[in-house]
């Protein structure tokens, strides 16, 4: 049990992503006044219940500083589009378990790139990293019941729905209920990343 309870090592320094139209790259303090912006959008924070959106410099701060000091546990990377460098989004891996070879991914993205592909062309680098890199053979999702747009995006990259867990979170008072799913090595070696 103290072996689970000491600091984690920095493991790796997670690397910068390329595909067709984006650069997926580590967040750094420079990225303060994007991460601002961005989580304290309502359409970014509609189905993210991990906490209010954002609404002072400080709690921008603390969510870069967090990213910056997680002993690589946690990771996040800006969706950066190559044909005008305007950050657009995040995603990357949170509570990597590397005993069990295992992570949740996360994701968000400004409104106005919303149905374009994007998100799913960042997740498809980001699991194929995973998988790779980190030696992930199981990635979940936690996902709103009511925000069908990424339950249609976790479907399209070939996760599997296990179950609903009833009022998993809870923000203000409020109880939400998260659709859990999955998407293990051997799906994506399988290549149940749909088109």
């Amino acid at each position: 049990m103290r072996k689970l309870m000491q600091s984690p090592e920095k493991l790796f320094e997670y690397p910068a992503l390329q595909t067709e139209r984006l650069l997926l790259r580590p967040l750094v303090p420079d990225d303060l006044e994007f991460v601002f912006n961005h989580f304290s959008s309502e359409a970014v924070n509609k189905y993210l219940t991990d906490d209010d959106p954002v609404q002072t410099y400080e709690q921008a701060k603390e969510i870069v500083d967090f990213y910056q000091g997680s002993g690589n546990l946690h990771n996040r990377w800006v969706l950066e589009r190559k044909e005008d460098k305007r950050s657009i989004g995040t995603c990357g891996f949170h509570r990597w378990d590397k005993r069990c070879s295992r992570a949740e991914v996360g994701y968000d993205l400004s409104e106005a790139f919303w149905g374009q592909g994007y998100m799913r062309e960042a997740m498809k680098a980001t699991l194929k990293f995973g998988f790779e890199e980190m030696a992930l053979n199981r990635v979940e999702a936690f996902v709103d019941v009511e925000n069908m747009a990424s339950l249609k995006l976790m479907k399209r990259l070939g996760f599997q729905r296990e179950g609903v867990l009833r009022e998993y979170y809870s923000l203000n008072g409020k109880y939400f209920d998260t659709v859990l799913l999955s998407f293990l090595k051997s799906d994506w070696m399988l290549g149940n990343d749909k088109p």
